[in-house]
């Protein structure tokens, strides 16, 4: 049996966000990345290279830079969204890096899903129809 085929790093996964006090689904769905998906990988690259620039030059890596980066890269788990009939601060949200980054930061709740589902490898072991699509 050849291994390498068992973990689609670029397979999507249907994210059905529920909400933390019940756990009912809400009919928000995000479309997740592995986090070990190029994308992914991408983000987690610039960011080494940011903290590595940081100490060449005797600089700290502070707590806020830290916080971003996570935000950041949970925000790259994320290839797509579809609020359906819901809002966010008023506006159904269309997609951008920097509108996920934005909401993972202010719904801890999303994040925790958003994490738990990116690194879960029983999510990306199926065979999909989709592929991962560029943030």
């Amino acid at each position: 049996m050849d291994i390498a085929g068992i973990y689609n790093y670029e397979t999507l996964f249907p994210l059905e966000l529920v909400r933390p006090d019940t756990e009912e689904k809400i009919g928000i769905t995000f479309q997740i990345r592995s986090a070990s998906s190029a994308e992914a990988k991408k983000v987690l690259r610039k960011h080494v290279d940011e903290v590595t620039e940081r100490q060449q030059r005797g600089k700290l890596v502070k707590g806020e830079m830290r916080l971003r980066q996570e935000l950041e890269k949970a925000a790259s788990w994320i290839a797509s969204w579809d609020w359906g009939e819901h809002t966010y601060g008023g506006e159904k949200p269309e997609f951008s890096f920097k509108k996920a980054v934005e909401i993972l930061d202010r719904e801890d709740w999303i994040y925790q899903q958003v994490a738990e589902a990116a690194n879960s490898l029983a999510n990306f072991t199926k065979e999909s129809p989709k592929t991962a699509a560029k943030p």
